[in-house]
């Protein structure tokens, strides 16, 4: 089994430490605890993606005439499995991340105009959603409302199958920070989060993810 796991995070000074790349490697960890499947992490901070132009080029040569970066994730998106995608809140969506997600929805909307049985390179494979930001946990359900629930509508549109958490996380979990520290001569913030909590919130998304690939 493949399996994708994709880090939405763009910030420069965090990367391997980001909150969502250490999400994708508590998933990595999770998914080889119980299973035999190779996990690759994929952050989108290494790929300089342009906007789609709605050129529709993409409908005749199956991929983007302006966006080799783009194209190197739509082929490692049909070769897995399985996809996860950890998503920080911005404003609320990551601009790569949005960038995307436009290619995406584009190529399978030409498509389905022609034939309304198209089926896309990731048509049924599952995918498990991950959102995240600054907030508190206790009050992150403004994630669920502003990040994730998008999230999953976008990843079903272009027919993925988004997979639950649990019967309360119908479109995966979400999770907030346990708390913020400033930090002396630093526009940043030191953020700590809970591990063990999320690694409780994760387990049962990888269990579903992993389940629900098609052997």
């Amino acid at each position: 089994m493949k399996i994708l796991c994709l880090s939405a995070s763009n910030i420069e000074q965090a990367r391997d430490h980001s909150a969502s790349t250490r999400t994708c490697e508590l998933i990595r960890e999770l998914v080889h605890a119980e299973f035999r499947a190779n996990v690759e992490i994929l952050c989108l901070l290494d790929y300089e993606m342009t906007p789609c132009r709605m050129c529709g080029q993409c409908y005749t040569t199956g991929k983007c005439e302006y966006d080799e970066n783009f194209n190197q994730i739509y082929q490692k998106l049909a070769d897995a499995d399985a996809l996860f995608v950890v998503c920080p809140h911005y404003a609320p969506i990551p601009s790569k991340l949005m960038m995307l997600l436009e290619k995406l929805e584009e190529i399978c909307y030409l498509n389905w105009c022609q034939d309304q049985k198209y089926k896309t390179i990731v048509f049924q494979k599952p995918v498990g959603l991950v959102a995240h930001g600054g907030q508190p946990t206790k009050s992150a359900n403004y994630y669920k409302t502003a990040l994730l629930d998008p999230l999953a509508l976008a990843f079903s549109s272009i027919q993925m199958k988004v997979v639950c958490s649990d019967e309360q996380s119908p479109n995966g979990v979400v999770f907030g920070v346990k708390n913020l520290h400033l930090v002396p001569d630093s526009i940043f913030v030191e953020i700590e989060h809970d591990w063990n909590d999320i690694r409780s919130r994760l387990s049962p998304l990888v269990k579903n993810v992993v389940g629900q690939i098609k052997g």
